[in-house]
């Protein structure tokens, strides 16, 4: 067994469910896990999104020590998930220790959107009004249905939802805005990679800006 507290890598199945939500790990996911805390000293496995909310077990972590001294298969992955997993064990660890001392709610920010693979087809697009099928992608805003659930759509239409868009700032990595992300197929990362930026204000605004500027000088090329 690892003398690592914490391991990860990309789900050999879909067998494993996450201790957090109890839902299934689809195969080919990332997933993390505390070392030995499962039955008869195995691994607990979450989904990437969901570890982070076991404050008990981060905050039980040393986040002094460099990331690749505490996750076991952290070189295996690809190069983006080692940097998101350098990234967020510090943070949401410190975060942990803090809440644990002093009582209070981590002060860690909520994503403004949510993105995956349906559970069933219990769910209606909050757009058009149909069923989103089993398995079908659907993307949401957290917070904006009843009891502040997610309020979920098709990916088509979610798009269609401009002015929910106008008030979410993107921070240089679109998986710190979404819910999920590292969950979905790299055919939905895509999508997602590429409409966010189009729609949400802050950074997104520019650069839909920088792309009409230049449209609009190719035009004037194109006359001349």
């Amino acid at each position: 067994m690892s003398t690592k507290p914490i391991a990860t890598e990309y789900a050999k199945s879909a067998k494993a469910g996450c201790k957090g939500c109890k839902g299934n790990i689809a195969k080919g996911a990332l997933r993390v896990g505390f070392v030995g805390k499962a039955n008869f000293g195995a691994t607990a496995w979450y989904h990437y999104d969901c570890v982070w909310k076991e404050n008990d077990s981060l905050a039980a972590i040393d986040s002094s020590k460099r990331v690749e001294e505490l996750v076991d298969g952290l070189s295996a992955l690809d190069k983006s998930d080692q940097e998101k997993l350098e990234k967020d064990l510090p943070k949401y660890s410190k975060a942990a220790v803090v809440e644990k001392k002093t009582g209070k709610e981590s002060a860690k920010p909520s994503k403004p959107l949510a993105a995956e693979y349906a559970k069933s087809a219990k769910s209606t697009c909050k757009y058009c009004g149909k069923t989103i099928d089993k398995g079908v992608l659907r993307v949401g805003f957290t917070g904006k249905a009843n009891f502040g659930a997610t309020a979920w759509y098709h990916e088509p239409c979610i798009w269609k939802r401009i002015e929910d868009f106008k008030g979410i700032k993107l921070t240089d990595s679109v998986a710190d805005s979404v819910e999920g992300f590292g969950e979905l197929r790299e055919e939905a990362r895509e999508i997602l990679k590429k409409k966010l930026p189009e729609v949400c204000g802050g950074k997104a605004s520019k650069r839909k800006s920088d792309s009409g500027d230049s449209q609009a000088t190719v035009a004037k090329k194109g006359k001349a």
